[in-house]
């Protein structure tokens, strides 16, 4: 395995640079701030420094053809972006002309601030069939809002260590981020020094995936199962019988896979008692966040970790994402560090960030 640094002026153009030359495989090992080389370096806004490990055959392998790939499915990204902004539009002007004067700026606003048009507009008519705002001042209603949007978010649930035994499972779309993430909370409960934990993966489809986890358990100095099947599962399960708490990192199953689905509920079943994490990556659009949300319909209950909340434009995808799923926020993720970028919601800083702009511009 080789190392290889990237260097960009955002975390994100740094991690477009590797995942155009490593492809979504690469195993991050840090992020960080650096500040330019040079006199005038300290004077200069500091650069992103992402550190990856690689096999050397997978980066022969995926040059130059995955990258002509790559750019694809960029374009067929934004062509889909393209059209789905064309909807919102459309959905948006018919939805903002039948709210008040009073509400119909807050909706431009939580629209630039990413919340989806139906559910803006939803919010705002229920508080305006609920509460006479004529003769209220402006501070009023945005205080109403600001509390009818806290209602909408909910209370966000993190893992609940309050049993013998803590199963925790890991699960969701590929590239989402679910190694990275249960190491981020391994390494939180590690830093705690109160229990006793092991670690499972049942992500065996990619390589990179178990050596990534690998290296964690190690810098952890934690013990990692592998398993292949059901009957790993109860093995592994066996093993670590005298564990506080077990994470369990799963395959990024193609939800789209029914197969892949399948095999997902047999892994998950083999517990009787635990608990659930489903993860969503903060850019997805609308038709794959319900598509997303569809597939895993099976689940009788889980909770949601946002992913990637860096590389999102804004925060309006957490609403999206509750709405939609009526299931509790937990976590969100704001980079590749370990253990730093991970954090429990605070509804009252989303709820900030959702209607913050100056409603007079």
């Amino acid at each position: 395995m080789k190392i290889k640094k990237y260097i960009g002026q955002t975390a994100h153009e740094a991690m477009l640079k590797l995942k155009m030359e490593l492809g979504p495989d690469a195993v991050i090992l840090s992020t960080k701030t650096i500040r330019p080389k040079g006199l005038f370096g300290h004077f200069k806004k500091p650069l992103v420094e992402i550190t990856a490990a690689f096999e050397d055959k997978d980066l022969i392998q995926r040059n130059p053809s995955n990258n002509y790939e790559n750019k694809l499915k960029d374009i067929n990204q934004e062509l889909v972006e393209l059209k789905n902004m064309m909807m919102n539009f459309a959905n948006d002007k018919n939805a903002n002309s039948e709210l008040s004067s009073n509400l119909k700026v807050y909706h431009n606003i939580m629209v630039k601030n990413g919340i989806n048009p139906d559910i803006s507009s939803s919010i705002l008519k229920s508080i305006e069939e609920q509460i006479n705002l004529e003769g209220k001042d402006i501070k009023t209603i945005k205080n109403i809002i600001r509390f009818s949007l806290s209602e909408n978010l909910g209370n966000p649930q993190p893992i609940n260590i309050n049993k013998k035994q803590n199963i925790i499972f890991f699960i969701g779309p590929t590239g989402v981020g679910k190694t990275t993430t249960l190491a981020k909370i391994a390494a939180n409960f590690v830093l705690d020094n109160k229990y006793d934990i092991g670690l499972i993966t049942s992500d065996t489809y990619r390589i990179a995936a178990v050596e990534q986890l690998k290296i964690y358990s190690e810098i952890l100095q934690l013990p990692l199962e592998i398993v292949y099947n059901k009957d790993d599962m109860i093995k592994s399960l066996e093993n670590f019988k005298d564990k506080d708490i077990i994470l369990i990192d799963t395959a990024g199953r193609n939800h789209n896979d029914i197969n892949q689905i399948e095999e997902l509920k047999d892994i998950i079943n083999t517990v009787e008692i635990k608990e659930i994490f489903l993860l969503i990556n903060a850019t997805v659009d609308n038709k794959v966040l319900n598509s997303v949300v569809d597939k895993y319909s099976f689940l009788e209950d889980y909770k949601l970790i946002v992913t990637k909340i860096d590389e999102a434009e804004n925060y309006g995808n957490l609403l999206n994402i509750k709405h939609i799923t009526n299931k509790e926020l937990s976590y969100y993720t704001t980079g590749q560090n370990v253990p730093d970028d991970i954090q429990v919601v605070s509804v009252d800083d989303i709820v900030d960030k959702l209607i913050e702009e100056n409603i007079n511009d």
